[in-house]
């Protein structure tokens, strides 16, 4: 009964709602077992049974969002307001932060004194985002930033800045081509904006870490490269590397628990942030790539929770909050076929821990209490979090120097990586490699047409070649600001393992993390194969070029004027005579894809989105590449003439075109 003692139940009836398996729940389970049966509705707080109401003797409260319809990842223009919960309990009163009609608002951060919030808004009429404060009893609202795109995820910095997301360079995702939002910094009044990370897709959700650090969520998308990982950053941008997440799986909106662990939703989608809860724990490793059993990094608290998007025939998941001690909050939605029927509401939950959480005895956690908190069947209550003062992380101060243009990279050894990419592993003394290729992202600016290429890898210039040491170490100067990968090639100029992540450096940064090419990340951090590199030892090789002299190689400019001299005349259907070797290399459009705005010699050649029965290219990878085989008489040509053998055979330089052409992704133009 309410204020009653407190009796915990296990549901393992086989009647029982698969995941009630799963959880601990408060005296009347069944009430909650019902609740998450598909098609069950939950209503306001009066529709909970009283068994269920835990009175909470607290001051503490919580803000939170109510919105008309659900939103992913910043992807929202829903009608919205920001609530206080006081005090957190089910008898707690909700009143409104703010009140406006029309606008939008999301993304809620808590000063550090717990007096203020900042938020993010596009007023009732406008067109843009920007961020906002307010004082937690709703009075004296002021904008902190303004135009320039649109403005998400404020979060407040240890020295007195801001944290945001912003669309403000102008910049398309490569996946969605919708304008592509990144981590930037201002002062507490708004001046001084600064981008301080430089993906090709979005960054969302930072949050900080004890430590200083920040802590987001990194959307990468890099040719057939298509996940969320966790990544890592200081506030001015600089150390930015991958924290945690293996291929294949995606962890959004995550936050810290009072141990230092993580709490994040897991997720199979690409863009969809709904789904089971899920603990990391970092102290078993980074999982990239995932090594041994998956609940030795990560521990799902509810499996029957689907990762792989709607329908959600038990329910979904967002934005888990710590609340202080053990205790978090969480937005869940009831069973719902379409986003359209979701009906969030905030529910708390404790964790439940065996293990010492040390490689020796690893932690395993389990949800513990979830409990019905508060829902208004009118809305979608998300994204609550404590409004109370809470620990200031230790500042770390910025080691960006705005006087210079470039930051150094340092690699310790190419031969220590993993096999789990499914790229190829150089082996040390038998496949020597002296030199990598630097490539630059070319960013796809809003409103720009997506006709540069028919397959999946986005714009791509080269900036140069760079030494490799005997000891497999480089250490390259580089634009700074500039999103880069790398390839190291084999005696032949040819792509053995491409980077397919992109990574910068700030100015005046040396970055020296990087212990191998996506090495195996374990328990106690990197193993270091070369702790002691030659190329530290070494002035870095200068590539620190303008981005006006990169090289684009493409096949408007470069390759297609080959084809169309030397190629054509062979791969030319002639009447009911096929083209030689059945590859059709006419200039002629191809209506039949990609809207036809490509010739078919380059959707035949440039392995447009993957699907052809037979592929000429594998763009980044020129030795799976049958094109590159056949002009260099290597791989499954070798000891064959080059091709072609006539009087049109390629010079050196046209075969390296040809090469390079495909390292970079086989771009149209």
């Amino acid at each position: 009964m309410n204020g009653g003692p407190s009796r915990e139940v296990r549901i393992t009836t086989m009647h029982a709602h698969p995941l009630e398996k799963h959880l601990r729940l408060k005296p009347l389970a069944l009430w909650l077992a019902v609740l998450l049966l598909p098609g069950a509705l939950t209503g306001c707080r009066e529709s909970a049974p009283s068994d269920l109401i835990q009175q909470v003797s607290t001051t503490q409260a919580l803000v939170f969002v109510k919105a008309t319809s659900s939103e992913t990842l910043n992807r929202t223009n829903a009608s919205s307001n920001l609530y206080k919960l006081s005090p957190i309990s089910p008898d707690g009163l909700v009143t409104p932060i703010t009140s406006f009609t029309g606008a939008s608002i999301s993304d809620p951060a808590v000063s550090f004194d717990g007096k203020k919030i900042l938020f993010s808004m596009r007023p009732s009429g406008g067109s843009q985002r920007n961020i906002y404060e307010i004082d937690a009893d709703g009075t004296n609202m002021r904008q902190v930033t303004s135009g320039g795109g649109d403005d998400f995820d404020p979060l407040y910095l240890p020295d007195g800045r801001v944290m945001f997301t912003s669309t403000r360079a102008g910049e398309m995702d490569e996946y969605n081509h919708a304008p592509s939002a990144t981590l930037h910094t201002c002062d507490y009044d708004g001046s001084n904006i600064e981008r301080v990370s430089f993906n090709q897709s979005d960054d969302f959700d930072p949050e900080l870490l004890p430590d200083g650090r920040i802590v987001y969520t990194r959307w990468e998308h890099f040719g057939t490269m298509n996940r969320f990982p966790l990544f890592v950053t200081n506030p001015d941008g600089t150390g930015t590397f991958h924290k945690f997440g293996p291929h294949g799986m995606n962890f959004f909106h995550p936050t810290v628990t009072p141990e230092g662990r993580l709490i994040a939703i897991g997720s199979t989608m690409v863009n969809g942030d709904e789904g089971p809860i899920a603990v990391l724990k970092p102290e078993q490793g980074p999982a990239d790539p995932e090594l041994g059993p998956q609940d030795l990094h990560w521990d799902v608290l509810t499996p029957q929770v689907n990762e792989d998007g709607m329908p959600w025939p038990h329910g979904a998941f967002k934005y888990a909050r710590s609340i202080g001690g053990n205790r978090y909050v969480v937005s869940y939605s009831l069973p719902a076929a379409t986003k359209d029927q979701t009906d969030y509401a905030l529910y708390t939950f404790t964790l439940d821990q065996t293990g010492a959480g040390t490689v020796a005895s690893p932690a395993t956690f389990a949800i513990h209490d979830l409990t019905f908190l508060y829902n208004d069947a009118g809305t979608q209550e998300l994204d609550a979090q404590l409004l109370a003062p809470h620990a200031k992380p230790p500042v770390i101060a910025s080691i960006v120097d705005h006087s210079v243009d470039y930051g150094v990279f340092l690699a310790q050894d190419v031969f220590n990586r993993s096999t789990s990419d499914g790229q190829e592993v150089p082996i040390r003394g038998q496949q020597p490699i002296d030199s990598i290729a630097v490539i630059a992202a070319r960013p796809t600016v809003v409103g720009e047409m997506n006709d540069f290429s028919a397959n999946e890898f986005e714009k791509r210039a080269l900036i140069g070649m760079a030494p490799v040491y005997p000891d497999g170490s480089f250490r390259i100067k580089i634009p700074a600001n500039t999103p880069i990968s790398f390839a190291t090639l084999d005696e032949h100029g040819r792509g053995i393992v491409v980077k397919r992540t992109h990574l910068y450096v700030r100015p005046g940064e040396e970055f020296k993390n990087c212990v191998g090419c996506h090495e195996d990340r374990r328990v106690g951090g990197p193993v270091s194969t070369n702790p002691d590199p030659m190329a530290a030892h070494q002035p870095a090789f200068d590539l620190n070029k303008p981005r006006a002299s990169f090289r684009v190689i493409n096949y408007q400019n470069d390759i297609g004027p080959i084809v169309t001299a030397k190629c054509m005349s062979c791969h030319t259907p002639n009447g009911s005579t096929p083209a030689a070797g059945g590859l059709d290399l006419t200039a002629v459009a191809d209506t039949s894809r990609m809207r036809g705005i490509f010739p078919r010699a380059y959707i035949n050649l440039s392995g447009e989105s993957m699907k052809l029965a037979h592929q000429e290219v594998d763009p980044a990878f020129p030795r799976r590449s049958p094109l590159v085989d056949y002009v260099m008489a290597l791989g499954s040509h070798a000891g064959q003439l080059a091709h072609p053998a006539t009087s049109d055979s390629l010079t050196a330089d046209e075969k390296r075109l040809f090469n390079l052409w495909v390292l970079l992704g086989a771009q149209y133009k």
